[in-house]
């Protein structure tokens, strides 16, 4: 029970509607003993199972104003800050609190119109939701559905609505943003690389490649501290899906090549270059990167 209205006149009146009851209980018995002795008339025993019935129809009556003026919570879950205090006369449709279930999270999200063949109802999500404290660990990852899909698409932004319902939905609140990764059915293997190795130009997407220098190279083979001097090769890729600090290459990069994550946009074709890694351990790319505010 969450609010109980003023029903003191409806509680008098149920008093006396159940006295009446008990009477009328009290008098058909007697009525019906008497009826079978011969010694009463069968009016008179109707006349007084009418008012039985009437009496137990205004106790029910009377029971049932009262119900109507106890708001109760039609679901098991939790309670907010209330919106109305003791006294206060309620008009139609006042919101007393805000009460969230505690068996199952909806999650709303959208997608390009251009994955609507791809969901339906009953396939799998991830829901992430990220730690942004400093030493929160690593990212709370739990399971869902897709519940619902909209059959419209929205017209400003050309994206589709889906609704995912999560079982174990806890630390998860109302207004929350996280991340909603829909689980496709089928699998691809993809070459990633760091988004920073990906040198943005007009005519197009690139990479530079390291390459080993050829003999015949003109141009110091080794640096003056030993290490072998490489070549920096132009690569135009085309770039796929994102996923945190990591691009898919779709065409232009071999899974066996290794290409240059800092400071790309410096270089040009056949650049000499040597490798130093020593630098990208620190600062390096991740699959659920958590930037620190400063």
């Amino acid at each position: 029970m969450l609010v109980e209205l003023d029903a003191n006149v409806e509680r008098a009146q149920l008093a006396s509607a159940v006295a009446r009851r008990e009477l009328a209980t009290t008098t058909i018995g007697r009525t019906r003993a008497l009826a079978a002795k011969g010694a009463i008339s069968p009016a008179q025993l109707d006349a007084d199972e009418s008012a039985l019935r009437t009496a137990t129809t205004d106790v029910e009556g009377i029971q049932a104003q009262i119900a109507r003026k106890t708001i109760r919570a039609p679901f098991a879950g939790k309670l907010g800050i209330r919106s109305v205090n003791l006294g206060q006369y309620l008009q139609p449709g006042t919101a007393v609190t805000v009460l969230e279930t505690a068996e199952a999270v909806k999650i709303d999200f959208s997608l390009p119109q251009q994955r609507l063949p791809e969901v339906s109802v009953g396939q799998p999500v991830r829901i992430t939701l990220q730690n942004d404290e400093p030493d929160g660990g690593a990212p709370e990852v739990t399971e869902g559905v897709i519940a619902a899909v909209d059959p419209t698409v929205e017209a400003s932004t050309r994206t589709i609505k889906l609704r995912a319902d999560v079982k174990d939905g806890e630390g998860l609140r109302p207004g929350m943003f996280v991340q909603v990764a829909v689980v496709l059915p089928g699998k691809s293997k993809s070459v990633t690389i760091p988004a920073t190795a990906v040198v943005h130009a007009p005519y197009g997407d690139s990479v530079f490649v390291v390459a080993e220098r050829k003999p015949d190279t003109p141009g110091a083979a080794t640096t003056p501290d030993g290490k072998p001097v490489k070549l920096a090769r132009q690569q135009f890729v085309r770039i796929g899906s994102a996923r945190g600090d990591f691009v898919a290459v779709t065409e232009g990069v071999k899974a066996s090549e290794e290409v240059v994550t800092a400071g790309a946009f410096k270089l040009r074709n056949n650049a000499p270059i040597t490798v130093d890694n020593s630098k990208g351990k620190q600062l390096g790319p991740e699959l659920h990167p958590r930037p620190e505010n400063r």
